[in-house]
């Protein structure tokens, strides 16, 4: 009687154990959730594969795209966004392998001859045993995985908050160029005026005349390039000229200077960016698996008999085979196992210092852009500016030669394309800022615009 009622409670503690959940609440919602956290507004689509392409709700595109609406927009029907979710399907079928126990082998004797019924039921007891740890591994990865999954939608964010910027900033570099245009043939035609009345020689004009053909050739380049990055950032958005037509204006997100206090980002990255939390969780599923190679020593098969007579049916349990860990002790196993724990835990800290240094170089690459986009709008333009009026009120008394109108110009020209170059520099510094950090990151707005192009007259 004692023994029957052993053998219940130890069939009751496998048939517990056996039965612990496999499964994780780490999928698709969660990294949905996670990105908008981190980028207010932003959703992942759902997995359909033959879906169109469409705007999530609440994205709007009557007054342009923003750089908000960009982001929303990728989320919601990157292909290769979409491809790299099926990694976590996987995860979660991976996990349900891990929970998932051999099927056992029953053995039966009929009641032939003078036998009676029986049978016997061979359960693999080292399995029962070994799958909680199994599951807990497993569920480990579900979740590096989720995790991951953050980090690989923070990086697309970043790069389309750079695509969204370089698409902004070739519009605005079409845009100068044309306005460079038009000055170069406003004083095409007013050498032209003077050379036909004998005021200025052939030579101004025929320079004049040159530097407003490389002018045309600039702006149908500029245009070109327009029109490239404007592919580009379709590619990104996982889109088509359906959805994003070649008029659509491309909003400039409001200028924001870079944060001042690096510790402090160093500090939230830390303890913010999914990829290192991911790093954490294979450090755990390293050494769960470690342990289990380490129980895999041990292997044994559990006995369930039953056998039935005129008396009754008379169930018994016991153990049927047992391996004898005399010759082997699992050493490979062991050993890739105590390697694989080694490797994750390298890989962690080396990503500790990698973050410490992508923190700390995009947060300068910030600062620089700011710094220099402030000293070109406030001291530089201004400054050039008044030099092409004061050479073109020169020219206009006769006192300087047009040369010197048209080198001030091109001074211009040049400073007012470099100024549009560092605004998308600071708006890539702050998009790679908020990639390094974890979340979008906002400086102080900027006060102050560009600085007009003064036309020469």
């Amino acid at each position: 009687m004692r023994h029957s009622r052993c053998s219940d409670a130890v069939l009751m503690a496998l048939l517990a154990s056996s039965a612990a959940c496999a499964r994780s609440d780490f999928d698709r919602g969660f990294v949905s959730h996670e990105l908008g956290t981190r980028s207010p507004g932003a959703r992942v689509g759902p997995p359909e594969v033959d879906r169109k392409a469409t705007l999530p709700t609440g994205v709007s595109l009557a007054d342009g795209l923003s750089e908000d609406d960009a982001v929303s927009v990728a989320l919601w029907n990157s292909p290769g966004f979409q491809a790299d979710l099926t990694q976590l399907a996987t995860a979660r079928a991976d996990l349900a392998e891990a929970g998932a126990l051999p099927n056992p082998m029953l053995t039966m004797l009929f009641p032939l001859g003078p036998h009676q019924l029986s049978a016997y039921l061979l359960l693999p007891l080292a399995a029962l045993a070994q799958r909680p740890a199994r599951v807990k591994a497993a569920q480990r990865d579900v979740e590096r995985v989720a995790h991951s999954l953050v980090q690989t939608g923070l990086d697309l964010i970043r790069d389309v908050r750079v695509a969204h910027s370089e698409a902004q900033a070739a519009a605005e570099r079409a845009q100068a160029r044309e306005v460079m245009l038009a000055l170069w043939t406003a004083s095409e035609q007013l050498a032209r005026t003077r050379a036909d009345a004998g005021d200025a020689s052939r030579l101004e004009f025929d320079a004049i005349h040159g530097e407003a053909l490389m002018a045309a050739d600039l702006v149908a380049r500029a245009g070109q390039d327009a029109v490239t990055a404007r592919l580009r950032l379709r590619l990104l958005l996982g889109v088509d000229e359906g959805l994003l037509p070649d008029h659509l204006a491309i909003v400039a997100a409001s200028e924001r200077d870079a944060p001042t206090d690096t510790p402090a980002l160093v500090r939230e990255a830390l303890a913010a960016r999914p990829d290192l939390r991911a790093a954490e969780l294979a450090v755990e599923a390293a050494g769960k698996r470690l342990g289990l190679e380490r129980a895999r020593i041990f292997q044994a098969l559990l006995r369930l008999d039953g056998q039935l007579d005129s008396q009754g049916f008379h169930p018994s349990i016991g153990v049927h085979q047992i391996e004898l860990p005399i010759f082997n002790w699992n050493p490979g196993g062991r050993g890739r196992a105590k390697a694989e724990l080694q490797r994750t835990l390298w890989r962690y800290a080396a990503l500790r210092q990698q973050i410490v240094a992508e923190v700390a170089t995009a947060h300068l690459q910030a600062q620089q852009a700011s710094d220099s986009l402030t000293r070109w709008r406030r001291e530089l333009l201004p400054t050039l500016a008044r030099n092409v009026a004061a050479a073109t009120s020169s020219f206009t008394a006769g006192a300087e030669s047009y040369v010197a109108v048209i080198d001030a110009t091109r001074r211009l020209q040049d400073a007012r394309l470099r100024e549009i170059d560092l605004r998308a520099d600071l708006r890539r510094a702050l998009a790679q800022l908020g990639r390094s950090v974890g979340r979008r990151v906002d400086g102080p707005a900027r006060t102050g615009g560009a600085a007009d192009v003064t036309s020469p007259r």
